[in-house]
């Protein structure tokens, strides 16, 4: 199934700008439905994920935040890193380590995320958008200036 989506700034930094894409139709971000999702039932993991953006848009958005997801071929991430755990894994785009597409995530219950159905289709999303960023950056419609994404950030891809 196709659906329209619009990659919107949830906020705009000096080191670090976050973004997350917005499904046409609902009434939240990924971002912000992974945080309604999780915050009463695992509040210190939800506050974990948090206090490490916010130490990411402090000092910019270096790899060791992060864990590697997807393939060598997208800029899949997941939060938190390797150093420290929590039950959840929020999944993101980092673009030239200045902008943060944050997405949806969830429990982490498998030892791969292509194990747990939800985690795997936040992924795919994430990759699916992360093609289309990256074929728009070639043809010059989409442009990254410092943390700002310029451009067309309206996107239609296969939610499947």
């Amino acid at each position: 199934m196709e659906r329209n989506l619009l990659i919107e700034l949830l906020e705009d930094g000096d080191k670090v700008s976050l973004y997350s894409p917005h499904f046409e139709g609902e009434e939240y971000s990924e971002f912000e439905k992974f945080l309604l999702a999780y915050k009463d039932t695992y509040p210190d993991d939800v506050r974990q994920l948090v206090y490490r953006l916010d130490i990411i848009k402090r000092d910019g958005a270096a790899d060791r935040h992060f864990r590697y997801e997807g393939t060598k071929r997208d800029r899949v991430m997941a939060l938190p890193s390797h150093l420290e755990t929590t039950s959840l894994r929020l999944y993101l785009l980092n673009i030239q380590a200045k902008i943060l597409i944050l997405g949806n995530g969830g429990l982490k219950t498998s030892a791969t995320y292509q194990e747990d159905e939800h985690l795997h289709k936040c992924v795919k999303t994430l990759q699916k958008i992360d093609i289309q960023i990256k074929e728009r950056e070639k043809q010059k419609v989409i442009v990254i200036t410092g943390t700002e994404l310029l451009g067309e950030l309206s996107f239609t891809i296969d939610d499947e």
